[in-house]
């Protein structure tokens, strides 16, 4: 027998008047998973509430962590505050060592002076035989040479500054050619006595001399040793003035 139309809206005349029916033909219509609905329904709202929970956590961390990178911000802060503190005492005491090295070097280099010139002999007797101490007034040619304008007088200048003055022959030569050793002396050998020594030994050899340049004094860094070495520049250590 067809189902009709009519059959269909006495069907639903009679769900309308029989709640119970409707409840009897729903999972037949809409399976089983309507019925479970509700309980889905719940999961999803448990599920959204722990969601929530877990936004809340991480907002707070989010929150604590914003803090302490503020935190960490101001310590950097105060850091950089300190250190640029710690570099202005240590430009300060660099300052201070170097007035006191000043100070010290006008008390005492110019006594270191003395030995070396005292005591030629024993001092500069490993490079040149029959060392001697001499002054600029023995050396004619610088005088000379600034006459003749081979010199300049700043050049002439640097040369009156050389603080001894050595010469003897030189036993690493055949001949044993006469050689002028320029000489600077300071108590604490560094980089600018190298370089006054072989700027004024690069005179006296321009003016006609054969020149080497000496340093000499009661310290040396390894490292202005090693660069004296380096670049030919004699090094004498002496431990007492006297």
């Amino acid at each position: 027998m067809a189902f009709t139309v009519n059959d269909l809206q006495d069907l639903i005349a009679l769900l309308a008047e029989k709640p119970e029916w409707r409840a009897q033909l729903r999972p037949l219509i809409l399976g089983d998973e309507f019925d479970r609905l509700p309980a889905i329904m719940e999961e999803l709202a448990e599920a959204q509430q722990r969601t929530e929970v877990s936004l809340n956590a991480l907002t707070g961390r989010i929150d604590v962590l914003g803090v302490r990178l503020e935190e960490l911000a101001e310590a950097q802060k105060r850091t950089e505050a300190r250190v640029e503190e710690l570099a202005l005492e240590m430009r300060a005491l660099a300052s201070v060592f170097r007035q006191f090295n000043e100070m010290y070097e006008d008390d005492s280099g110019a006594l270191y002076e003395v030995p070396f010139e005292r005591k030629a002999p024993s001092l500069f007797g490993e490079w040149l035989r029959k060392p001697r101490a001499i002054t600029l007034n023995d050396l004619d040619k610088v005088d000379e040479a600034e006459v003749a304008g081979v010199l300049s007088p700043s050049e002439a200048q640097q040369l009156r500054a050389l603080d001894v003055i050595i010469v003897g022959l030189d036993r690493a030569e055949p001949g044993f050619p006469e050689t002028i050793l320029a000489v600077e002396v300071s108590r604490t050998l560094e980089t600018a006595d190298l370089d006054r020594a072989e700027a004024r030994a690069q005179l006296l050899n321009k003016v006609g001399y054969r020149a080497k340049a000496a340093v000499g004094g009661k310290f040396a860094h390894e490292f202005v040793r090693a660069d004296a070495q380096a670049r030919g520049i004699l090094v004498r250590l002496v431990d007492q003035v006297a």
